[in-house]
């Protein structure tokens, strides 16, 4: 009967802690118009990267507690790109957004109870002369 018992309550503690996690991926290339073949260009640093990244997580009682990025989160991952010197032009530029869902699976999808939204630009950096 112990046993039963014992069995019984490790298996609803099991099946009750269970969490999913879910990720959809966008992303969106800007080539350059303005590098042609002709243009005296070379490239200076290669895939350089700034990312931003904002999480909001629910609790027991609703209450939201939130990671803010004040400027907006590309706005923000753009800063924290390398600073451009004269004749200096990013190329090139990626930008991709990962939204991430974690929470409790349910019949209709996921009860979330945490969302967080990632921002990474990425690009080249060439320099004219």
């Amino acid at each position: 009967m112990k046993k039963a018992i014992l069995t019984t309550i490790l298996l609803s503690f099991v099946l009750g802690s269970c969490s999913i996690t879910q990720q959809t991926y966008d992303v969106y290339h800007h080539g350059t118009d303005s590098i042609k073949t002709n243009s005296n260009f070379r490239y200076i640093q290669r895939n350089v990267m700034g990312k931003a990244k904002s999480t909001i997580k629910i609790s027991a009682w609703n209450k939201r507690k939130q990671d803010m990025a004040t400027d907006g989160l590309l706005a923000e991952a753009k800063s924290n790109l390398p600073s451009l010197k004269d004749n200096q032009a990013y190329a090139n530029m990626s930008i991709d957004v990962l939204h991430t869902t974690k929470g409790q699976p349910t019949s209709g999808g996921i009860n979330a109870t945490e969302y967080t939204i990632e921002v990474v630009v990425s690009c080249d950096v060439i320099e004219y002369y």
